[in-house]
């Protein structure tokens, strides 16, 4: 979450045809009825009621449809038990739809009863058992559409080819897709989705902020720079206050983000975020503000969403987004052509933990919330977010907006920020010193924090004096054991450092910076690691300048950049760059096409108004693949593949040295590599290729032959099927590689030009002849021997793999020291904007 807002807060079938796994198959499950228009029928009778000829089923979570009538009114159960047309969803019109087929339909205001087709040919709801309760939905036209936020998008997003292949897509590292929970639940204006539809998820904002936003004045200052603003608060249709600096209205509604997986990004991570003390501000709330409490909602809250996605695709695994859990798993999901999310916490009080000198939490109590978040799903957090807790310190927040995050972090913590003059090249953000100033003590006292005391701090650059403490060592082993990914954004430079020599000192791969929150000269040691760093998003060109800037070089692993928008977390996204991009553009990939995203009745331009809400990081990427070239855009599409590698790290999965060249292909494989495993099999026991396709491959110690391998052949549904080498020493059923084709012949049999097989030891060899000489020795599984062509193809893409054993040097390229660009500070995320503002409003400029 960055500090730019939170600081400033305390003072249809086109939608189907885009989803994988949909298709036109026979509407016959009470899943697959979703968006279809339809007549509903007495199953006996086959009688058509007068309310049911022509019905559109819009879905309200998985097996649950609003019934949507062409005069745009709802199929509703009443009261009386009798069933008429409704002006408004409500539960009394959300009914669950039972059975394949003929179904059952209950009204969620009553589920005890059931609708039922009366003698006269009415609707009505009634016991089981009463009348006609079996009905049939025939394909029917005229139906009215139900509303939806457009897509702007023509075509259908790539999707691999295997479950077991590299994956090409986007990262995004850090978005904040709850947080219309945040603070409270009654900050934000919208969610991300609603059972009812955009009418609901996005409604007049004057239900939070009072009529022309008179009753926000938080709001308004964050948004506006002033604590009155009079403005529109229309959501749905208008959307006439939504942009790239408005703070308070949801920005991350569920087609938006759809819009962004069409562009190609795969991999989500999703942080579930809270802060205690500035929720307590809040005048109004329905939340608690325990900020445990906000993760455990919010993780129910992701689940919903799913299920909504889901249902809106036609049944369970189809939307266009799947919360994974392994890294295997993600893999799986994104060469579905999916987006895999990755839940991550991002809290002040993690695990209930606050305070500095006094703790409210010990290694019990850590161990026990760490496995209760584990069996919800998290796989990812920090330590902290604002505040010093009794886990670690916390990297200062600058400008006016670090007045009163200081006052809070006094609040959560029980102390002042403790800061020296840092003596090394890496360092927190500057506090800003107006210590003892009345102007100080009202904005504090403005906004209920304390004032007295304020301390005086000693010349900058600024260090906190807080690092990992022995409960924060103890926890990252423990999320370590756990295979949890660490993220160290938001720590003091000294908690990185302690984190960085821990994770080095377990070879540990788990560790990413996905928005800026630490001096970046920490990056070089979390690339070494394994692991992954970059920026938040940023304006395209700021954010191109960035990476050209730090991009290392070279690295021992796989090299993938993400940004992290941080939308959600009260962050201003990107801003216009005027004919920045041309439409219609197309995505990474080349599948989709996109035009100006349209949103009801509001047409949002990027050249004009930037990254208005998530729907416009699609035109985002356009603008950055344009500044960055072929180069940043490989390095983007590598984000997901780079993600699901360091989790794989993570997990145990090693990354194999060359292997030595004297051992044998015997008949039931090479090594530990065995015929008919399944890829995860393969993985665990082999480790990381580097060559990930339908042929996996690893490198071999040879001399004078730079891409000699090891292949492990795939069966498409992901079992071994043939192993081999192209390794000079190899030897496999009586015959090494290199042997002249004479010394062959009489032994083998010949399929094929180059190629033969030898029965022995129970295993069936194949060779390949190239010039004379055996180039590839492998073994085969019957299946494969069976069919000559598909052995030909394997072999060809044995000879053909690639694994180069050459050592690869690490070359960073970042300095060791705190980076700036255009005199802007790379980590310092506060919004010049908003500190300007609260300096001009407190006299502290």
């Amino acid at each position: 979450m960055r500090t730019r807002g939170l600081a400033a807060l305390a003072a249809s079938a086109a939608v189907l045809a885009a989803v994988p796994g949909t298709s036109a198959a026979a509407r016959d499950t009470r899943y697959s009825l979703a968006h279809g228009c339809y007549a509903l029928h007495g199953a006996q009778s086959g009688r058509t009621p007068a309310l049911a000829g022509r019905i559109r089923m819009q879905p309200t979570t998985l097996g649950r449809y609003l019934i949507y009538r062409p005069d745009r009114t709802f199929v509703a159960a009443q009261g009386d038990g009798s069933v008429a047309p409704d002006g408004d969803a409500s539960p009394a019109a959300d009914w669950r739809v039972s059975g394949d087929g003929p179904f059952t339909l209950a009204p969620m205001s009553d589920t005890g009863r059931r609708l039922t087709l009366a003698p006269d040919g009415s609707l009505r709801v009634a016991a089981p058992g009463a009348g006609e309760q079996r009905f049939t939905f025939a394909p029917a036209a005229g139906c009215a559409v139900y509303p939806e936020v457009g897509l702007s998008a023509r075509g259908t997003p790539a999707r691999g080819r295997y479950e077991f292949a590299a994956v090409r897509g986007l990262l995004e590292g850090h978005m904040h897709w709850m947080n219309f929970e945040f603070l409270g639940g009654e900050f934000q204006c919208g969610r991300p989705w609603h059972a009812y539809g955009v009418p609901h998820a996005m409604p007049d904002c004057s239900s939070v902020e009072g009529p022309q936003g008179s009753a926000a004045p938080v709001q308004n200052f964050l948004n506006y720079g002033s604590p009155e603003y009079p403005h529109d608060t229309t959501g749905w249709p208008k959307f006439t206050e939504w942009g790239a600096h408005n703070l308070t209205y949801n920005g991350v509604y569920w087609r938006w983000v759809q819009r962004a997986w069409l562009a190609g990004q795969r991999v989500m991570v999703n942080p579930i975020n809270e802060n205690r003390v500035l929720c307590e501000l809040m005048p109004r709330k329905h939340n608690s503000c325990d900020e445990m409490d906000a993760v455990r909602l919010a993780l129910r809250d992701m689940r919903e969403l799913q299920r909504y996605a889901d249902a809106q695709a036609g049944g369970p695994g189809r939307g266009f987004f799947q919360i994974v859990t392994t890294p295997n798993a993600a893999r799986r999901v994104v060469n579905r052509g999916q987006m895999a999310v990755v839940l991550e916490i991002e809290i002040s009080e993690l695990f209930g933990c606050r305070g500095w000198e006094t703790s409210t939490c010990d290694r019990k109590k850590i161990d026990r919330d760490l496995a209760a978040m584990h069996r919800m799903g998290v796989r990812s957090s920090l330590l902290l977010n604002k505040f010093d807790n009794p886990l670690t310190g916390v990297r200062f927040d600058s400008g006016p907006v670090g007045v009163l995050i200081n006052a809070g972090n006094r609040q959560s913590a029980g102390t002042w920020w403790a800061a020296k003059t840092c003596t090394g090249p890496l360092h927190d953000n500057e506090i800003l010193q107006p210590p003892g100033s009345p102007e100080v003590a009202a904005l504090l006292a403005a906004v209920g924090l304390p004032s007295g005391g304020y301390p005086t701090y000693p010349p900058a650059p600024h260090c906190n004096r807080r690092g990992l403490t022995d409960l924060g060592h103890y926890l990252e082993r423990r999320m370590i054991k756990r295979h949890w990914i660490i993220n160290p954004d938001h720590m003091s430079q000294r908690a990185v450092a302690d984190t960085l020599t821990l994770a080095e000192s377990y070879r540990y791969s788990g560790v990413i910076s996905p928005h800026g929150w630490m001096d970046p000269g920490n990056w070089p040691r979390i690339w070494k690691l394994g692991g992954l760093a970059f920026p938040d998003s940023d304006t395209a060109d700021n954010f191109v300048r960035v990476w050209r800037r730090y991009r290392p070089r070279q690295t021992p692993y796989k090299l993938g950049w993400g940004e992290g928008a941080d939308l959600g977390g009260l962050a201003a996204q990107p801003d216009a760059r005027a004919g920045a991009i041309r439409y219609p553009f197309k995505s990474y990939d080349g599948r989709v096409t996109f035009d100006r995203q349209r949103s009801g009745q509001r047409t949002f331009d990027y050249n004009k108004e930037g990254v208005a809400h998530y729907g416009l990081y699609p035109d985002w990427y356009e603008d950055v693949r344009k500044l960055g070239g072929a180069k940043l855009k490989n390095d983007m599409m590598n984000g997901a593949e780079a993600y699901l590698e360091m989790w794989e790290r993570a997990r145990g999965v090693r990354v194999r040295k060359c292997t030595n060249p004297f051992r044998n292909v015997t008949a039931h494989g090479l090594g530990k590599i065995r015929l008919g495993m399944t890829w995860e099999r393969l993985l665990s026991v082999a480790g990381q290729p580097q060559q990930r396709n339908r042929a996996w491959s690893w490198c071999v110690r040879e001399a004078g032959n730079l891409h000699a391998a090891d292949v492990a052949e795939l069966t498409p549904a992901g079992r071994v099927e043939l192993i081999g080498s192209t390794a000079v020493h190899r030897e496999g059923g009586g015959t090494a590689i290199g042997t002249p084709v004479e010394r062959v012949r009489d032994r083998t049999t010949r399929i094929a030009p180059g190629l033969f097989v030898r029965h022995r030891s129970g295993g069936i060899f194949v060779y390949a002849v190239r010039k004379g000489r055996v180039r590839a020795v492998a073994v085969a599984t019957p299946s494969l021997a069976r069919r000559r062509g598909a052995l030909r193809a394997a072999m060809y893409r044995l000879l053909t793999a690639k694994a180069s054993h050459a050592a690869r040097r690490y070359v960073g390229n970042a300095s060791e020291g705190s980076q700036r660009l255009q005199g802007k500070s790379l980590v310092d995320t506060s919004d010049p904007r908003l500190n300007a503002a609260l300096a001009k409003l407190c006299g502290l400029n």
